[in-house]
């Protein structure tokens, strides 16, 4: 929140608006609802114990309920947390035009949600050629003197030990089981509140995440006893019904306000100091939080508005609507065929019925998926940003328009991520129980991802051929059987034509 003074003060009211603009923008996912709502409730009952004048209410924008309860209060000055996403700044400038109507001004502060500020950011990337997210990470390990020795050099003797983190889920070992904070009395009337809104996705039942400070600190500790310590090696790792693995689902709760950034990092290299937490494990898991979380904040400001639009490779088509029903259920009066490739269903079900998958099922199926489909960056965008409870459009968009699609045409990853079956395969037990052949690249049984993958490659070969990290693959096509390519195009094109999409 802005600047809420320590003590309580007479001629300061707290407000937490409610927008149904913004409720009805996006087919929310129900469990981030429930989220973003009960949280609001939570710190609201905290505030008011400690003293303050709380207000909350819902309007029908942002903008329109901070004139009205300026007028109903007869405030002289509104402060407010800058714009964490450009709607919000847009509509904070609607806000300044009502309230300077009123005679009320708007005081807007920094958002100290981040351990960068907007400006540090932007003075850090003038005049690069390359936006690269480890450089900027460096700096963020100096400033904030984590996981650095007294000498300067790196804890370890290495800024990053990725290299050492992408083992696969070891076999037969059980999977951990997904944690559960039991919704009290204000969380189960918000679940009951939203069960029943339309244009909505995904179910209640299964909402478990913590929703006050306490118990948002609880999971946090919980997290850095229980799974930090194996979470290097296995991060990468994807299995069967598990959104999380080793994952701690942290960033909902940091993005939501419930923990701080800086506290997770701490308490992680703090772990690591004590000798609970071995470096690859302590380094990897601050590298998503110091590194990703802020770079991908700065570059979201760095690339917009054009970032919106992005769709360097000239992607044409619209979401397929297995990403709303991957089982073939009904979805927006619709129905259409359930999803049979295991990796994609099952990470698309995860989301559907928790509200998350960890980043390489996002990564390395959804968006993989979805590029190598031809879908939209901007139609993944939407969906990404409606369905996770840890999405808001400063952190998706430039992680799926950039990194996950390569519509930003390389200004986050130098190349696509994009990878055939067999990566799949590595990494996770998906393949052995799947209906298609991951060895297969042609054929009724063949894996969509490699006729896809293929296909990818034959349509950009021009634009990849003299690329660094891709000049080896489109070279593959040269050797390729000329058969074999005309029956990898028509099957990918096939494969897109039998696919029900949004609208």
């Amino acid at each position: 929140m802005a600047n809420i003074p320590r003590e309580p003060r007479e001629d300061v009211v707290v407000v937490l608006l409610e927008s149904v603009a913004k409720g009805a923008s996006l087919p929310w996912h129900r469990q981030k609802l429930v989220l973003i709502l009960s949280a609001m409730r939570h710190f609201a009952a905290s505030l008011e114990k400690a003293g303050h004048r709380v207000v909350l209410r819902k309007a029908p924008t942002y903008a329109e309920g901070l004139a009205t309860l300026a007028q109903e209060f007869g405030a002289t000055r509104v402060v407010a947390t800058e714009g964490r996403e450009q709607d919000m700044v847009d509509e904070l400038e609607r806000a300044r035009t009502q309230l300077d109507a009123l005679g009320v001004s708007l005081v807007l502060r920094e958002d100290r949600g981040f351990l960068a500020t907007r400006e540090e950011f932007a003075t850090w990337a003038r005049g690069r050629k390359e936006h690269r997210m480890e450089w900027f990470y460096r700096e963020m390990r100096r400033k904030h003197n984590i996981l650095m020795e007294p000498d300067g050099t790196p804890s370890g003797g290495d800024w990053n030990f990725d290299a050492d983190n992408r083992k696969p889920w070891p076999k037969g070992r059980e999977v951990p089981p997904l944690w559960r904070t039991e919704p009290d009395a204000i969380t189960r009337e918000q679940m009951e509140r939203v069960r029943g809104w339309s244009n909505r996705w995904g179910t209640v039942d299964t909402f478990a995440l913590p929703v006050s400070r306490a118990d948002a600190k609880a999971w946090l500790e919980r997290f850095i006893v229980e799974r930090l310590p194996e979470f290097g090696p296995y991060e990468d790792a994807l299995v069967h019904g598990a959104p999380d693995l080793l994952h701690s689902s942290l960033s909902s709760l940091i993005n939501v306000g419930l923990l701080h950034p800086l506290e997770v990092v701490k308490r992680a290299e703090r772990a690591y100091r004590e000798g609970h937490v071995p470096i690859a494990s302590a380094e990897g898991f601050i590298r998503q939080i110091l590194g990703w979380r802020e770079y991908i904040r700065g570059m979201y400001w760095h690339l917009m508005p054009g970032l919106r639009t992005a769709n360097a490779l000239n992607a044409p088509l619209p979401l397929p609507q297995w990403f709303w029903a991957p089982d073939g259920e009904a979805y927006n009066g619709t129905t259409g065929g359930a999803c049979e490739m295991r990796c994609l269903s099952d990470t698309i079900r995860q989301v559907r019925d928790y509200g998350r998958t960890h980043h390489i099922g996002r990564l390395m199926v959804q968006c993989n998926f979805a590029t190598m489909l031809g879908v939209q960056p901007a139609a993944l965008s939407r969906w990404f940003w409606a369905g996770f409870t840890d999405a808001y459009e400063w952190v998706e968009l430039p992680n799926v328009a950039g990194m996950g699609t390569w519509g930003d045409g390389g200004a986050l990853a130098s190349k696509p991520y994009v990878a055939s079956g067999a990566y799949v395969n590595r990494m996770s037990n998906y393949c052995g129980g799947c209906r298609y052949n991951v060895k297969q690249r042609t054929g009724p049984d063949a894996c969509p991802m490699n006729f896809l993958y293929w296909d990818f490659m034959d349509r950009h070969r021009e634009r990849f051929a003299k690329h660094p990290r891709m000049r080896m693959m489109t070279k593959h096509l040269d050797g390729m059987d000329a058969d074999e390519l005309v029956q990898i195009r028509t099957q990918a094109q096939q494969f897109r034509e039998s696919l029900s999409y949004d609208g």
